[in-house]
């Protein structure tokens, strides 16, 4: 697969962590390789050890290389993709994100005209069946038609609100990437703590609407609790000034769009959605304290208990 030299994308690299993600690649790395006006200079899968048709389906591709990681975590895999890759802008994905048309790619380009522009993030729309929670999460956090320019104002702390960010679909330039690499002990939010020290740095992390992934979970009721116990965790790591009442202030003002938008339009679901929250706030109160909880039980709480085996 030939790329035009003239053209940005011939700059990119796309990089992917995978696990057992023969479900996804074919549509994803078609896909990839269908954007317009060129598609991406190469892909760099960051497989940790998979044992199913993954990498298989990655050697059939041309511009495709399989990078193997044995100690997986977040941070580690996207860093390690970035210093194997080729181009002078890395795009990262996750293996279950799927660009919604050919010009994805394009659109999440754009903003790199502009030299000040560290770091871009797409739309994320859920899956038609997606549970009524995934169609609110991802309306509230990527809007349809604003785009948002992230900067350092002033001098105070910057806060998750300053710096959201999502490496789910997202584009960084390379030499920022690996003079700001992505924290490989956190166990989740590392995409929060990369764009925290990129706008500490005096650069921009923008969102760009017009490019746009599917891309969305439908989370049982102990997953919600262990992702939610996970990402709170480490948004305390990240952002040690944020205590039990500013998270409940964010929360609070999310939980009443959430509610009014559940009620109304997805009334049924409102049994259900009472016990999803009170799992979602569980896990959040859980995170808070993770660090006065004795490790056997923090492997049980967490998503990633292998974080608590590695980490001490």
């Amino acid at each position: 697969m030939n790329t035009d030299s003239k053209s940005p994308t011939s700059r990119v690299s796309v990089v992917i962590p995978v696990l057992n993600a023969a479900a996804y690649l074919p549509a994803l790395l078609n896909t990839l390789f269908a954007q317009k006006p060129a598609p991406p200079r190469n892909v760099v899968l960051v497989d940790s050890l998979s044992t199913d048709d993954t990498r298989t389906i990655g050697r059939s591709y041309n511009n495709v290389r399989i990078v193997p990681i044995a100690r997986f975590s977040h941070g580690a895999a996207r860093n390690l993709g970035a210093r194997e890759a080729e181009g002078d802008i890395i795009v990262l994905l996750t293996q279950d994100a799927l660009p919604r048309d050919t010009s994805w790619l394009e659109a999440l380009l754009r903003p790199f005209s502009d030299p000040q522009v560290g770091a871009v993030y797409s739309r994320q729309i859920p899956h038609p069946d997606a549970p009524p929670t995934e169609h609110f999460f991802l309306d509230y956090h990527f809007p349809p038609h604003t785009s948002m320019r992230r900067v350092k104002t002033g001098e105070k702390h910057l806060g998750l609100e300053d710096v959201f960010f999502s490496n789910v679909s997202a584009a960084v330039r390379r030499p920022l990437l690996l003079r700001y690499p992505f924290d490989e002990t956190l166990i989740m939010s590392e995409d929060q703590q990369f764009a925290r020290d990129l706008i500490e740095a005096g650069y921009a992390v923008v969102y760009a609407p017009d490019s746009v992934v599917v891309h969305s979970h439908r989370y049982s009721l102990k997953t919600a609790f262990r992702r939610y116990f996970d990402s709170v965790y480490s948004l305390t790591v990240i952002f040690p000034q944020h205590g039990m009442v500013t998270s409940a202030a964010m929360g609070w003002r999310y939980l009443k769009q959430e509610f009014n938008y559940i009620l109304k339009r997805h009334p049924r679901y409102f049994p259900y959605y009472c016990l999803y929250t009170l799992a979602k706030i569980s896990g959040t109160v859980a995170g808070h304290f993770a660090t006065r909880l004795p490790r056997p039980l923090l492997k049980k709480l967490s998503l990633h208990s292998y974080h608590w085996a590695d980490n001490p």
